[in-house]
């Protein structure tokens, strides 16, 4: 049994300030654990590390802390909704958001008057997603026809993206594998769609499903482990975590930032220990639930890890 200590106001880096933490409580506790849970991850060679993203990270300013995850290999594949990837390559490809400071007050329908979209307390002009259809479709065409999985078809699009903070692009650099499992739910997907209509051009989803079906049963057979940081919930949460049921190789590692709570029964809420019962995560896993809004987390997260390697 350890004293709770106090936490010392001072001058201090985000690494320190997380190691004071360890001696809290609550949620404090939890991120300063979650933290080293990720560090052990990281640095245990023999495992393939899941990153799941939710929500709308990217226009929330969260894109360099993913990029920055991505290219100091703490990813292997990434796991997203098609809105994240969507807002990525709509900035990568010239696009902008803009803060709304009090969105409390806000008239939405004057907003749709001048030709912006709201995202909470985030504005997504009309000219980004104009700019990002007719730049997708450029893109398309030279990728042309054909049947791909989602992470192959992200991985030909990253090749063409020119910006260093993209998260496409940077993962098409690092050999890291973006799979969107809801892709058509999603304006990259609506444009996939349109180009499909008179192109033969088809996603076959059931790819990335065999890719990491296969890929737990290959980590099984070589003894090797894998893990998980999901942020926030959903699609890409159950995604990740359902991968691993027929070939019983639960996840050694599995951090997850959310805010939505257990009781309600969703899954997002739902907590590691639950996951247990679907042997998704064992016993012998080292799992923390930090109960915090992700992009609070994300940030001391990814601060504390770059200090520490």
């Amino acid at each position: 049994m350890t004293d709770v200590k106090d936490f010392v106001p001072k001058r201090q880096t985000v690494n320190e300030m997380i190691e004071q933490m360890k001696f809290t409580a609550f949620n404090a506790r939890k991120l300063s654990e979650s933290i080293g849970i990720l560090e052990e991850m990281i640095k245990d060679k023999n495992c393939i590390k899941f990153l799941g993203l939710s929500g709308a990270l990217v226009p929330a300013g969260m894109r360099k802390c993913i990029t920055e995850m991505i290219k100091n290999g703490w990813v292997d594949i990434l796991v997203s909704t098609g809105a994240n990837i969507t807002h990525d390559l709509a900035v990568s490809l010239g696009g902008e958001h803009y803060i709304q400071c009090k969105p409390e007050e806000i008239d939405d329908s004057e907003l749709a008057e001048k030709g912006m979209s709201r995202i909470y307390d985030v504005l997504s002009p009309d000219k980004t997603s104009i700019n990002f259809e007719q730049e997708i479709q450029k893109i398309l065409k030279e990728i042309g026809e054909g049947e791909f999985s989602t992470y192959e078809l992200l991985k030909k699009m990253g090749e063409k993206i020119e910006d260093e903070n993209s998260v496409v692009g940077s993962a098409a650099k690092k050999q890291v594998k973006i799979i969107i499992p809801a892709f058509f739910d999603s304006i990259l997907g609506f444009q996939v769609w349109m180009y499909s209509q008179d192109h033969k051009m088809r996603i076959d989803e059931r790819k990335d499903l065999d890719f990491l079906i296969n890929l737990h049963y290959k980590l099984k057979k070589e003894n090797r482990s894998s893990g998980a940081l999901i942020l926030g919930g959903g699609v890409p949460k159950n995604y990740i975590l359902q991968s691993v049921i027929i070939p019983e190789k639960p996840h050694k590692y599995a951090v997850q930032i959310t805010a939505d709570s257990p009781h309600f029964g969703g899954l997002s809420g739902a907590t590691l220990e639950e996951a247990i019962s679907w042997g998704k995560v064992n016993k012998g896993s080292k799992i923390c639930c930090v109960y915090c809004d992700a992009t609070i987390a994300l940030p001391i997260i990814v601060s504390a890890l770059k200090e520490r390697f």
